[in-house]
């Protein structure tokens, strides 16, 4: 009774408890217990004596190996699961998840989106980090590209060549554009670093696509990029994604400098007409 057992079932006969992961626990003395209990969990992870797929022993047990009460479990298992390291089943327990970097970098990116909407200045060191990344990516690209990737490269190229006087549509073909060259350089954890930052990334270009003749510059960066990625020239690719990156850097540093004297403006009706009339400009510009 109150067990949740099927009737005539003996207590004993249930399956014993995981006696080698609770023996591996040990009795909690921190202040903030549930933290404790994170740190052992990520422990077992660490030393592989949990799995994918291992069920952790229930709220009681770990309770009662640890020495703490079932809030502080509770309050732990709750942080395992945000952190991505284990998934809570109703009814059925927790069970440690195949590990990934996606739900670290969801907490980055979200970190940066917040500290974006209070600190313009992330913006730029957001750039820098970008440029590194970027850099190595068109090198590797370079290196490693197939005929589809190519293919694919060149029609983005062709996409945003023809959007040259819908600057809008030139954000998006060139977005796509460094994705497909992030998937060419053939490397999985640039890839989910690369995505983990893309909406920030083009949260920049849309400062910058209002800057007159910027359009037509980026699409002759992107055909010197394509061009290198074409020759099989790392070093060339490189170096055409630093130049692109700097001239880029330039107009968005001239954008948010132009910005700040529009004060608590910038996010009404007057900041909204100045942004669209630089839309308008941008696009009679190409």
């Amino acid at each position: 009774m109150g067990l949740g057992l099927p009737l005539g079932t003996d207590v004993r006969d249930r399956a014993p408890p995981r006696r080698e992961t609770l023996g591996l626990l040990r009795p909690v003395k921190k202040t903030r217990l549930y933290e404790d209990v994170v740190a052992q969990i990520q422990k077992l992870v660490r030393t592989k004596k949990l799995s994918p797929g291992d069920k952790l022993p229930s709220e009681r047990e770990l309770a009662v190996a640890l020495g703490i009460g079932r809030p502080s479990v509770r309050e732990a298992l709750r942080t395992l699961d945000s952190m991505g390291l284990i998934e809570v089943r109703s009814g059925q327990g927790a069970f440690l998840r195949n590990l990934s970097l996606d739900p670290y970098l969801a907490s980055i990116r979200d970190s940066l989106a917040f500290l974006l909407d209070v600190r313009e200045e992330t913006l730029l060191e957001l750039w820098e980090v970008r440029q590194g990344l970027e850099e190595q990516m068109a090198r590797l690209a370079a290196r490693r590209r197939s005929a589809l990737d190519l293919e694919r490269l060149r029609g983005l190229t062709g996409e945003m060549e023809r959007g040259l006087g819908a600057p809008e549509e030139v954000v998006r073909s060139g977005m796509a554009f460094h994705r497909a060259l992030c998937e060419a350089a053939g490397n999985a954890v640039l890839l989910t670093v690369w995505e983990a930052i893309a909406g920030l990334i083009e949260k920049s270009q849309r400062r910058i696509i209002g800057v007159p003749g910027q359009p037509r510059e980026a699409f002759a960066k992107h055909e010197a990029l394509l061009a290198a990625v074409e020759a099989g020239d790392a070093e060339g690719a490189r170096r055409a994604m630093r130049e692109h990156m700097e001239a880029e850097e330039a107009h968005l540093r001239g954008a948010l400098a132009s910005a700040r004297p529009e004060g608590p403006g910038r996010g009404g009706r007057n900041g909204k007409a100045k942004r669209e009339g630089a839309l308008k400009k941008a696009a009679k510009a190409v």
